[in-house]
């Protein structure tokens, strides 16, 4: 069971159950873009995860939504964005405890 897929479909079905304004849902979006600082420190942290945190299947799917290039995953949909997001964080979250 992928986790990140999981957690995807649920975080699409709750933003659709907002029924927000397409204007609303575009700055939530652009809110999410990634830097590319951002992006090489969750590329990392995805990898280091393997193994532990992540299944290599999870980190395969997360590594497919970032894609080569931050502007890969600024183009990706508004849950996937929301979702990833969230596992940097707990991902960033685990790093710093450690």
């Amino acid at each position: 069971m992928n986790k990140i897929i999981l957690a995807i479909e649920k975080a699409d079905k709750a933003i659709a159950a907002k029924n927000l304004p397409q204007t609303q849902l575009a700055e939530l979006s652009k809110s999410l873009d990634m830097a590319l600082d951002e992006y090489c420190c969750f590329q990392t942290l995805k990898s280091n995860a393997v193994g532990g945190q992540l299944t290599l299947d999870e980190a395969n799917t997360i590594y497919g939504y970032l894609g080569n290039i931050p502007e890969h995953f600024n183009r990706q949909p508004l849950a996937v964005k929301w979702t990833l997001t969230e596992v940097f964080r707990v991902l960033l979250g685990n790093r710093i405890k450690k």
